[in-house]
């Protein structure tokens, strides 16, 4: 992965977990030029997204549809 690499945003979001991307998701959804930014090559840390309420996980369902 180039390290080096400048990239100019609007907004940018310090962490890939499920509150980044969502906000990510919704900021962009509102036209907002955004770049969630994670320190982790890989997503198979098992606690990510361990925690999610299902009532959080009913509006993403909403949001994808």
């Amino acid at each position: 992965m180039n390290r080096d690499k400048t990239v100019t945003t609007t907004c940018c979001i310090a962490g890939g977990g499920p509150a980044g991307m969502m906000l990510g998701l919704l900021l962009a959804r509102a036209g907002v030029d955004v770049v969630v930014l994670e320190k982790h090559a890989d997503f198979l840390r098992d606690f990510r997204g361990d925690t999610i309420h299902p009532s959080s996980l009913e509006l993403m369902y909403e949001l994808d549809g």
